[in-house]
């Protein structure tokens, strides 16, 4: 049964704009901690001088309740085409300064669109006479393969060498202000963002690991473990119907496809021992669905 040791936590602007309600209502649902975006349009954390982090922790402090991590975004186009790379990375250390100046150690990053990653194509199984049973084929034709399907396109040079370049340089900022940088991402495989994150050898980088994504993606649960399993730093708590061609539907905690009890199961295997932060910014009540959310993940966690 998964770990009572998993923390629950909730995104603040989910609840409220006003970090003050935000914080009391956390407290009152029961959480024990918030991840607050860096930037929005009522509150900019980057612009906080000295005694304002020292103000917004005793906030924090004040209800009980702990700073998970900031939350960002790399823009529209990430670090790949059109995007402007500086200008992403340079905001992106305002936000590490940030998060070591509030004394928390994780920055929350959508990293946008990925080159693709190359595709590991099984080999067709080759039919032999024996394989075919009493149906009695031709040497010649037994022994053919399917024809293999189409080759997709390589990634673009350029963008690939421009990511690398981009989360080389990251690298390079997590570890000057000892802030570990979890990505995600929705505009790419979950495949495409592990080679993004193993391009630059960093022990600051990991994975935000979406459930959403998840359903979303061509790797099982199984799968996802055993290629990301070691590197989640961070859990987004999301849920959502499963429609056609792997389309999804928001919706709240325990009330969508995501298998909670097997996920929560292969995370105490993988020995995570870190925050699910429940997102309900998607959906209409986003109050009520994150009291649903951490009871029905309360109860897993126990049960």
């Amino acid at each position: 049964m998964p770990t009572e040791a998993l923390q629950l936590g909730v995104v603040a602007p989910a609840l409220s704009p006003d970090p003050r309600e935000s914080v009391r209502l956390s407290r009152q649902l029961g959480f024990t901690g918030l991840a607050f975006d860096a930037r929005t349009s009522s509150v900019d954390l980057t612009e906080l001088s000295g005694s304002g982090r020292r103000e917004f922790r005793h906030l924090l402090a004040g209800q009980n309740q702990q700073l998970i991590g900031l939350r960002a975004d790399a823009g529209p186009s990430g670090f790949g085409a059109g995007a402007d790379v500086d200008r992403a990375i340079a905001s992106m250390e305002s936000i590490m300064v940030t998060a070591a100046g509030l004394n928390t150690p994780l920055v929350c990053l959508d990293v946008g669109p990925l080159p693709p990653a190359p595709r590991a194509t099984p080999p067709e199984p080759r039919v032999t006479p024996a394989m075919a049973g009493l149906i009695l084929l031709p040497e010649s034709a037994a022994a053919k393969s399917a024809p293999p399907g189409p080759a997709a396109p390589p990634p673009d040079p350029a963008m690939v060498a421009q990511v690398a370049a981009a989360m080389d340089e990251l690298g390079r900022r997590a570890d000057r202000y000892s802030v570990v940088l979890a990505f995600r991402t929705e505009l790419a495989s979950l495949a495409s963002l592990k080679q993004a994150v193993l391009s630059v050898n960093c022990p600051w980088f990991g994975i935000d690991l979406d459930p959403v994504a998840m359903l979303r993606d061509e790797w099982d649960m199984d799968e996802i473990f055993s290629q990301l399993g070691p590197m989640i730093r961070h859990v987004r708590g999301r849920d959502a119907l499963l429609g056609a061609d792997r389309r999804t539907k928001a919706t709240a905690i325990g009330q969508g496809r995501v298998d909670w009890r097997s996920l929560l199961a292969n995370l105490d295997q993988a020995g995570y021992r870190g925050w699910i932060t429940i997102d309900p910014i998607d959906l209409p009540d986003r109050t009520d669905a994150a009291a649903t959310g951490r009871t029905y993940l309360s109860r897993l966690r126990i049960g």
